[in-house]
């Protein structure tokens, strides 16, 4: 007997449609000519069938309870198959534990808090975008209404100094950005980031950035509202990965 149309829809409910593992919407919007395509996998934590991964120790009534499934996005389920010996039956558990607890967050007992949570209309970004001129920061500064950055620790005072510098420079165009309307402002701004950018390239630094796009919920009844979230990161060339969009790592040249 398989997975009863009960225990599915427990399970899929308390895990908000989201993959337990990496928070990613397991249904993607669907087109003007095709529904939405769904990846979401329900799986077992104890294996249904004696030879399958976590094998054993659970009553056959119990095999196909929602307890003892876990929804997965079809990477992560294969991954957690693939890896029995790290994905244990207790790790499993923690993990659909903790994320069906955070999924009750945001519509249980705190639904009524403002919140930021993750637009599941759009892939959340794995790896920055190398920025080495002005128009493409320009272009995703435009589109958001927060920023967030990082800093490498310990820089000496002057590096420290000249990376915050670039870094308020694009807070303070953010907050103005609204305000530039033309082409001629615009490729002003375009030109003060970049000429930061050469600079800090010439003291040994990279710039990354990429748009996290966020739901904002106010606790009313309004709906969430966009939130894209700027994150722009100056980090020592020595230390930065190159990768592809998807975060797998290209080696290094000696």
């Amino acid at each position: 007997m398989g997975v009863s149309e009960k225990n599915r829809k427990i399970l899929w409910v308390q895990a908000g449609g989201m993959c337990a593992i990496c928070k990613a919407q397991v249904v993607t919007p669907g087109t003007a000519s095709d529904d939405p395509s769904i990846f979401g996998e329900e799986a077992h934590i104890v294996a249904r069938s004696s030879g399958g991964p976590r094998a054993g120790g659970l009553s056959e009534d119990k095999l196909n309870h929602h307890s003892n499934l876990i929804l997965l996005c079809s990477k992560d389920h294969k991954r957690v198959d693939d890896q029995p010996n790290h994905y244990t039956v207790e790790l499993l558990k923690k993990i659909k534990s903790e994320h069906e607890g955070w999924v009750r967050s945001l519509t249980g007992s705190y639904a009524n808090r403002p919140r930021l949570v993750p637009d599941p209309l759009y892939p959340q970004p794995k790896v920055l975008q190398l920025i080495l001129r002005g128009n493409p920061l320009w272009n995703m500064l435009k589109e958001s209404v927060t920023f967030e950055f990082g800093i490498p620790d310990h820089l000496p005072d002057d590096d420290e100094a000249m990376v915050i510098e670039f870094l308020d420079l694009v807070k303070d165009l953010m907050d103005i950005s609204g305000d530039l309307v033309t082409v001629r402002e615009s490729r002003d701004a375009e030109k003060m980031m970049e000429a930061h950018i050469s600079g800090l390239a010439e003291r040994g630094f990279v710039v990354g950035a990429y748009v996290r796009h966020m739901l904002f919920h106010d606790g009313n009844e309004t709906g969430p509202m966009p939130w894209p979230m700027l994150r722009v990161e100056v980090q020592n060339m020595t230390d930065a990965e190159v990768t592809d969009e998807k975060g797998t790592r290209y080696p290094r040249k000696e």
